[in-house]
């Protein structure tokens, strides 16, 4: 656990520079479901051990009484299992501001004792969200205000009017400090202007800036004591300011992701600065921010709530068509991922991402619309070489590092055989395909044995390299290397069976082929990927003998 002071309540690393991860891993699917029906699901972790949370539009742990908004307990945890209890829904927990035009959807949630007496309240953060007919639809978020508990979240209460209107404010992620989430005198919460992820109709600006605000903890719905942050001291504390209008991005993202439609989906273009959330993680001694852009997850790291913020990991999903959670062949992204803090483990290193998958809502494998979890691995690692083995290192410990998989199943680089392939089909069609390794400690590796997938004359083969880059002290370098046979840029590359690349001896913790996709459809393939240290198999590696 990495050391840390509080400021405000809130835990600052001490560590500010940035987090460096041996092995970053997010499953390709959900693989822990519920018998709930919803999406969004933000929680909060109470002082009753229990995790509350709130859906929309479904009926939530219950199998009738559709909603566009309710709120739930739930118990256990995803390792022995989850059972839910649906509490309240619908007009009991909170107003629509502008009906019929807009309907309410959940964007944040948080349990703190404000009051003193020794019980957590919970405020839930809701949004009107464009609803109906027409392209608007989900594309324009107005209005925001919150809602309070003092029972568990069977009853709530609001204030006459609106907290956050003119479309400022209006996505609120409360954020998550762990049990009885809100520390100290304030509660602090994450917002986007305008709408909760890209504007697809461009009725409002798509969101590129995260801004930050806190409120008392014993006066979360007085709007007139909410500040918000306005800028930093010359020594990086924060300036906070009770004018909405002068509050400054901590973030700031204006990337774009899948510049081109696909499969008939007219979006594109789409901006990462989304409805997530962000959690304080003891062990990593980092603030994580969950969040997406429609066929990717990102995620971003930093120091305390203020900031500095910088991109961690990625995970590319590809466009649809995705595969549902019950598929031999699971692979689907989601929207709105959240990682509770009861579910984070105590070293930090692993933890459960909730998110949801609507379109198409029930393809092959079963729905993915509902309270679900899948497995994320953030893991430092550590600086102590790894002996020398005479093993294929693959075998030893690998987290398999992809662009992205057409079926999802990324165990196929290292399960041992040559007659299982996967490939990059149904990505973007554009940048550099990767397939490789990364290790929680640095090896010794001097052979990296490329198998490449079956031929197809829509693509397959690498249009140029591939190249073979080593990552060393946290950064990625280029091995010297040519591959044997010579690797040919067009179709005929497939016919070969594999291709070795000899090198010097380097001490890596991870190791990579990159190069950019060919043929018609812009894909590379893969059947498996070795990797040797040849210098043990001659010296002999500890506790082997020579051959």
């Amino acid at each position: 656990m990495r050391p840390t002071l509080a400021v405000d309540g809130a835990p600052v690393s001490l560590d500010t520079g940035p987090l460096r991860l041996r092995i970053a891993h997010v499953d390709q699917a959900n693989t822990v479901l519920t018998a709930s029906d919803g999406d969004l699901w933000p929680s909060t972790w109470a002082d009753d051990d229990a995790l509350y949370t709130a859906a929309g539009d479904g009926t939530g742990f219950a199998r009738h009484g559709w909603s566009d908004i309710l709120v739930h307990r739930i118990d256990g945890m995803p390792e022995t299992g989850l059972t839910g209890e649906r509490l309240s829904d619908g007009d009991a927990v909170a107003p629509i501001w502008d009906p019929p035009r807009c309907n309410r959807k959940p964007t944040g949630m948080i349990a703190v004792d404000g009051n003193g007496d020794g019980r957590d309240e919970l405020y839930l953060a809701v949004q009107d969200l464009r609803c109906g007919e027409g392209p608007d639809t989900f594309n324009e978020a107005p209005t925001a205000t919150i809602v309070r508990s003092d029972d568990g979240g069977r009853t709530w209460a609001w204030g006459a009017q609106p907290m956050f209107p003119d479309h400022v404010f209006t996505t609120i992620m409360f954020l998550d400090l762990g049990r009885s989430g809100g520390r100290g005198d304030w509660v602090y919460a994450y917002g986007i202007d305008g709408n909760w992820r890209t504007s697809f109709s461009r009725i409002v600006a798509d969101p590129t800036c995260l801004y930050l605000g806190r409120a008392p903890a014993r006066a979360v719905l007085d709007r007139s004591q909410w500040e918000f942050l306005a800028g930093w001291t010359p020594d990086g504390a924060p300036v906070w300011s009770s004018d909405i209008s002068a509050k400054i991005p901590v973030l700031v993202d204006e990337r774009r992701f899948y510049p081109t439609p696909a499969f008939g989906m007219g979006a594109h273009d789409f901006t990462c600065i989304a409805q997530g959330s962000v959690v304080w993680n003891p062990g990593l001694g980092r603030y994580l921010y969950s969040t997406w852009s429609e066929y990717t997850f990102e995620f971003f790291e930093a120091p305390a709530p203020w900031g500095p913020w910088r991109h961690l990991h990625s995970h590319d999903f590809g466009h649809f068509p995705w595969h549902g959670p019950r598929s031999p062949l699971a692979k689907h992204g989601g929207y709105a991922p959240t990682i509770p803090s009861k579910f984070i483990s105590p070293d930090g290193t692993s933890m459960w991402l909730q998110s949801n998958w609507f379109v198409p809502a029930s393809t092959r494998g079963g729905r993915a619309y509902c309270f679900g979890l899948r497995r994320v691995v953030f893991d430092p690692g550590t600086d102590a070489v790894t002996p020398g083995s005479r093993a294929n290192l693959a075998l030893d410990g690998a987290s398999p590092v992809v662009s992205r998989v057409r079926e999802g199943q990324e165990i196929v680089l290292n399960d041992g055989r040559r007659d299982i392939a996967e490939d990059s089909a149904f990505g973007p069609g554009s940048g550099e395909d990767v397939w490789g390794y990364e290790w929680a400690s640095p090896r010794r590796m001097s052979r990296v044995v490329y198998v490449p997938g079956p031929q197809d004359s829509l693509g397959g083969w690498f249009a140029d390299g591939p190249r073979l880059e080593a990552r060393i002290d946290g950064t990625w370098v280029e091995v010297s290397a040519e591959p044997a046979p010579p690797y040919r840029n067009d179709y005929a590359a497939l016919e070969e069976e594999e291709y070795v690349f000899r090198f010097a001896p380097v001490i890596a913790d991870g190791i990579r082929i990159i190069g950019t996709a060919g043929g018609p459809m812009r894909f590379t393939s893969i059947a498996e990927l070795e990797v040797w240290d040849d210098t043990a198999r001659r010296a002999g590696a500890p506790g082997t003998k020579d051959e």
